[in-house]
């Protein structure tokens, strides 16, 4: 099965991502220091994402067309199966296991000089991960970047993720600057 790409629900994140790259490779052609840092954020926030006491800015249980009858059934409904509504995106913890740790049978980790990869080979995340025309469950990512300026969440280590990995690398660039790596 070929794996989907995704990067953050923002073009703009890409962007500035792709900046705080060009300005990492003026100082150095091995990323990897950076790039482990990134990937220990990026395992916080998941955990974070797992935690949730309520829908955060997911939408809401019942489908596409739902509306508070439909969303409470729902809700109900996984409750009987599982014994917890929240957090949404969990229900047997198999996706939660490949997004909260590198050693995850299931999870994607790599960091080499330039590469870094970061996400799951769980096969139904494509559902909620995918930008694809809906017609039953509504989108809910799970693999990002964050919303940048728009963001509506109050949660750092999730919502402020573009602006920590930037920080991540400018840090490394001063330090490889100052002489101090």
């Amino acid at each position: 099965m070929a794996a989907e790409i995704a990067t953050s629900f923002l073009v703009d994140n890409d962007r500035a991502f792709k900046r705080g790259l060009d300005r990492l490779a003026k100082a150095t052609d091995d990323f990897s220091t950076p790039f482990a840092e990134i990937a220990k954020h990026w395992y916080q926030g998941n955990k974070k994402l797992f935690k949730l006491k309520s829908g955060g800015l997911y939408a809401p249980y019942g489908g596409l067309n739902t509306n508070a009858e439909k969303q409470y059934a729902a809700e109900q409904q996984k409750k009987k199966e599982v014994g917890f509504i929240f957090p949404m995106m969990k229900r047997t913890g198999r996706l939660e296991k490949s997004l909260v740790s590198k050693n995850s049978s299931e999870g994607e980790h790599f960091v080499g000089r330039q590469t870094l990869v970061l996400g799951t080979k769980v096969p139904y995340t494509k559902y909620h991960q995918s930008d694809a025309p809906r017609s039953v469950m509504p989108q809910r990512k799970v693999i990002f970047i964050d919303g940048g300026p728009a963001e509506t969440a109050k949660d750092a280590v999730i919502s402020g993720r573009r602006e920590a990995w930037l920080n991540i690398m400018n840090d490394h660039i001063i330090q490889l600057i100052g002489g101090e790596l």
